[in-house]
């Protein structure tokens, strides 16, 4: 299954864990830095909606990318 086809389905089943996952997979897979941070923020919105502690690192990616 390709990342998109995983993405779609885990928002289907409303998956957050997966979704955060799956973002931040597809952030390091990310070739142009506006691809890696668009996947970077959606991975820390579902962590930080989700109270996962993974959003400490996800934040800290996306400020070396100057994205505050």
């Amino acid at each position: 299954m390709s990342l998109d086809a995983e993405l779609l389905a885990a928002h289907a089943a409303g998956d957050v864990e997966a979704l955060i996952t799956l973002y931040t997979r597809a952030s390091e897979e990310a070739v142009q830095d506006v691809a890696r941070g668009f996947y970077l923020t959606h991975a820390y919105v579902f962590a930080l909606e989700a109270g996962d502690a993974r959003a400490n690192d996800l934040a800290r990616e996306l400020q070396k990318m100057g994205r505050q």
